[in-house]
């Protein structure tokens, strides 16, 4: 069987086109940190809104308790890079506040001003004597074309008891209260107040509905929030008065609720359908771009800079900096990359991993159902292995934002809880009036950002998952950035995992991982408390280069800035290290040093990385690797019981059975890697490829069979006295024993340098050397019957040339396949020594 693979070949010619499309995805994710930017400072208003105040309650001839903010914004303006149009603030906007009913008595301070950089306008409002709703316009003097708004406050009502936060199921800790007063603030008794939910639960309860002020003017009820809803309850309150004297559309009044069960359900359940999504979406890309993805680590990693490029182009295809760790460390464990080159690949993939936070900024969730149907249809559809990868990626890509959607829901949920608030606030890393963030509390959001990636062994999911606590408003900047620096230091625990019971290089480049992280986040701890324009030089730096004020209240476009934040560490993290990348491979040589020569044990036969298995292409080329190192393993032998047979030398018989028991471990060995490597997900090529490897590897076994059965012919050979053969019959087994080693020494080089004509010439060679095995059989037919070899001594040459011949055999099998395994194999450099057996020098 021959199988038609094309090679691999990466030509002089597409070098240049490929490192041009290389530098692109390096400027990637700054591209994606820039995206969405939209010009200055907007000065031309489109859009009145109130964002806070409205509806309010206040007592007659008393101000109001919350000031009523309006905000002022620009008309639509489309992103770059295809991120969604958005409005700007308008700044410096004078705004216009009056009652709609002169005679009311209501009264705005200020009536008239203008917007802040933000684009919000603050007013306190003087409700006056009249009762019931009071009215407001919102407008823009200097614009009359802009819409002006409209909101109302409620004037004689104090409302007590709002926003109170219970359990799902359970009754608010006190009741809720309305007080009716009149024009003087003096209670009024006998009022009906009718309370009606209009949002929430159905199963919640309102212990009365319709109530009677007491004489204190106060109509009291209470309320009970349905079983396993988490979420807001909204009660409206309406005056019933029939002497008309009050007059209001009513009250709404607010409770909170909370099914913890349901809340940890949909946040671990979006978690992990994110989590899930961005897996999928990297196999589905690993598997659409094949070999040639996977072999870049090992190609191109000539020096530092190319290195990280090869990390950075890596990642940020797969979308996944714990795949590309995994497969950097189980390439350092095979030799097949040394620890400068890895740690050059681990600098560029901490950019690379940045892309998925990019995405999830984005707000694309209006994509996730069409992509997961996408995904699906491809996937049912498609028959070959790429297209089925294309389908892959697009469904993950379609979970991995609707499980972005589902925390941001539950998340945004319970914003507002009191309970969560308050925890959120252990860690707020606000500045206080000196305008330095609290410095135990940097400490502690960076420590909950590490310890929760290390638990969830994903960065780019716990970068999400702050992303959507901060738009949901539990967190603010100031504490999210901390704390997706400490999610930076937790992805190291992935590499750690892989380097366990492995070499120690590879140990080595995982603590040189996490050795350029930490010392990252402690330059960065510092620049927190270096300020530029009132805020610390770093954040107001990833301000300054992404859309919107991140400083407003609220704050604009934060998951876009949190974002840029995360790639822009890293970004500043390579630039530091890349030139000092000798002088940290030193640093964990000195932490952790290199074994002494033969500290490590007995030297191996196979480089067979099992961190490599999930990478099919780059384990396919171990098996390889493992298969030359066997075949010089098995000619040794050879070599050594040839010698031993022509001076009858038992003394290396321990030795000699060692070798072939190292032999056999090794067949056992990669057999049963090849039956792992079934169980992934490969191509057809390299499932047509896996019995081929299966084959070689038994040929090759038995050369170490027949190496034993020749030094097993040394014992009747012990007891003759004038040496194990004639001269001629020596020189005849010298003679074919060179074609052997010239054969293998040609098998081994074709193998290892991809060198087909050498390959050739072994099956040319093992047809010589079964000519030479007729003529030698005849020329001792010859010397038998002129009596110059005894019969026992015949009986051993005869089986010593069939033992030869066979090598020679099993060799030639193994060279017919190889240009099937050739084809498959990406040239990398053979690790180990690259001796061949020498040819047999008899002792004299």
């Amino acid at each position: 069987m021959h199988l038609t693979i094309r090679r691999f070949a990466v030509r002089p010619v597409q070098l240049g086109a490929f490192w041009r499309r290389a530098c692109g995805l390096l400027l990637l994710p700054l591209l994606f940190t820039l995206a969405g930017c939209l010009p200055g400072e907007e000065r031309v208003p489109s859009l009145i809104s109130v964002r806070s105040g409205a509806g309010q309650t206040a007592l007659p001839g008393t101000p109001c308790e919350e000031k009523v903010v309006i905000e002022i914004l620009g008309p639509l303006r489309h992103s770059h890079l295809g991120a969604p149009s958005q409005r700007r603030p308008a700044a410096d906007v004078r705004v216009q506040i009056e009652p709609v009913y002169a005679d009311s008595g209501a009264t705005a301070e200020p009536a008239l001003g203008q917007t802040d950089k933000g684009g919000f306008f603050r007013v306190i409002l003087h409700p006056g004597h009249a009762l019931g709703d009071q009215y407001f316009k919102v407008s823009c003097p200097d614009f009359p074309e802009v819409k002006p708004v409209f909101f109302h406050i409620v004037n004689g009502l104090q409302l007590i008891g709002d926003n109170q936060e219970t359990l799902a199921g359970d009754e608010l800790p006190a009741p809720i209260q309305l007080r009716v007063v009149d024009e003087n603030q003096q209670p009024l008794a006998g009022v009906p107040v009718f309370f009606t939910p209009i949002s929430g639960s159905p199963k919640a309860k309102l212990s009365a509905r319709r109530v009677l002020t007491n004489a204190d003017g106060l109509a009291t009820t209470s309320f009970e929030s349905g079983e396993g809803y988490t979420g807001k309850y909204e009660i409206l309150a309406e005056i019933g008065d029939s002497h008309s004297a009050f007059r209001s559309r009513g009250v709404l009044i607010r409770a909170l609720a909370i099914s913890r069960v349901n809340i940890v359900i949909g946040v671990l359940g979006g978690l992990g359908i994110f989590i899930f999504g961005m897996m999928l979406m990297s196999d589905g890309l690993q598997q659409f771009a094949g070999d040639r993805l996977k072999g870049l680590l090992q190609l191109f990693t000539g020096n530092r800079f190319f290195a990280m490029l090869a990390g950075l182009v890596v990642t940020s295809l797969i979308q996944s900096s714990s795949a590309c760790t995994v497969m950097v460390v189980g390439f350092v464990n095979a030799s097949l990359l040394n620890l400068t080159q890895a740690i050059g690949v681990i600098l560029g993939s901490s950019i690379g991993t940045t892309v998925t936070a990019q995405m999830v900024s984005f707000k694309l969730d209006g994509l996730a159902l069409p992509a997961i149907s996408i995904g699906v249809i491809f996937m049912l559809v498609a028959k070959k292995s790429q297209t089925r990868g294309v389908g892959n990626a697009i469904l993950g890509f379609g979970l991995l934002f609707y499980g972005m959607t589902m925390m941001s829901r539950e998340l945004k949920a319970i914003a507002d809880f009191p309970t969560f608030v308050s925890f959120f606030r252990m860690f707020d890393c606000t500045p206080d009036a000196a305008g330095y963030p609290p410095f135990m509390a940097v400490l502690g959001a960076i420590a909950v950002g590490t310890v929760m990636t290390m638990v969830v062994q994903s960065s780019s999911a716990t970068v999400g998952l702050a992303i959507a606590l901060a738009d949901s408003g539990l967190i603010n900047f100031y504490t999210a950035v901390p704390l997706i620096l400490g999610d930076n230091i937790g992805t190291t625990i992935t590499g750690f995992l892989a380097a366990i019971n492995t070499s120690r290089t590879a140990m080595q480049t995982a603590l040189a991982a996490t050795i350029t992280k930490v010392i990252g986040v402690l330059i960065m701890v510092p620049l927190l408390y270096v300020p530029w324009n009132q805020a610390p030089c770093f954040l107001q730096l990833v301000n300054v280069i992404t859309s919107g004020d991140v400083f407003a209240e609220p704050p604009e476009n934060i998951g876009r800035h949190l974002a840029a934040a995360h790639t822009l560490f890293n970004i500043c993290n390579v630039m530091l290290f890349l030139p000092f990348i000798n002088a940290v491979a030193a640093t964990v040589r000195f932490i952790l040093p290199d074994k002494a020569p033969g500290e490590g044990g007995e030297s191996r036969i196979c480089y067979l990385e099992p961190h490599l298995l999930n990478t099919p292409s780059a384990a396919l080329n171990q098996v390889l690797f493992s298969l030359i190192s066997m075949t010089r393993e098995a000619m040794a032998l050879s070599q050594k019981a040839i010698n031993a047979l022509l001076h009858c030398d038992q003394s290396e018989d321990e030795q000699v059975r060692a070798m072939e028991n190292r032999i056999d471990d090794a067949q056992r060995d990669i057999i049963d890697y090849l039956v792992k490597l079934t169980r992934r997900r490969l191509s057809e090529r390299q499932s047509a490829i896996i019995p081929v490897f299966m084959h070689c590897v038994n040929d090759v076994e038995r050369i170490g069979d027949r190496a034993i059965n020749i030094f097993d012919l040394i014992e009747p050979l012990v007891s003759q006295d004038d040496g194990p053969f004639s001269e001629w019959a020596i020189n005849e087994i010298r003679e074919i024993n060179e074609h052997i080693c010239k054969l293998s020494d040609l098998l081994i080089e074709g193998m290892t340098k991809n060198d087909e004509n050498a390959i050739t010439k072994v099956v040319q060679l093992e047809a010589e050397v079964k000519m030479m095995t007729s003529r030698f059989e005849r020329n001792h037919e010859a010397r038998l019957k002129s009596k110059a070899c005894t019969v026992e001594k015949g009986v051993v040459y005869d089986e010593m040339l069939a033992n030869l011949e066979r090598i020679a055999a099993h060799l030639s099998n193994v060279a017919q396949r190889a240009n099937d395994m050739l084809h498959h194999h990406v040239d990398f450099m053979v690790p180990g020594p690259a001796q061949t057996p020498a040819a047999l020098t008899t002792k004299k």
